[in-house]
């Protein structure tokens, strides 16, 4: 499992930010999201899952009601970072297939579960 704290704010697709903004914080995310992938090699020594089924958990303030698919502009990014970071060659459905991120009320870290495709389903 691979956990980082938020870089920035999440990113939904209800929000209506300028590109500019949206670009730097989706930035944060992959930038983020790569380097903690880099650090789970080094410090665990793991390999990488190959093709992998992918939960991301987000962490959130309050219980209030939420869609989690609406924050795919958040996972997004943390799967391109993971691409960056060599976990994948690419984040085609044949490498990644993403399930809806797990909202988690008061959690402090995002954390990123990639269960192997063979041994899921």
């Amino acid at each position: 499992m691979i956990a980082f704290p938020p870089p920035a704010q999440a990113l939904t697709m209800n929000q209506r930010l300028h590109w500019a903004q949206r670009s730097k914080i989706s930035r944060a995310w992959r930038d983020a999201a790569s380097q903690a992938a880099m650090r789970w090699v080094r410090t665990e020594g793991v390999t990488f899952p190959g093709p992998s089924i992918v939960t991301v958990a987000l962490p959130v303030v309050g219980n209030r009601r939420r869609d989690p698919h609406n924050w795919f502009p958040t996972v997004k990014p943390i799967i391109d970072g993971l691409v960056d970071a060599g976990v994948w060659p690419d984040d085609t459905p044949a490498w990644v297939r993403c399930l809806e991120p797990d909202l988690v009320v008061g959690g402090e870290l995002v954390t990123v579960t990639c269960t192997p495709m063979h041994g899921a389903a």
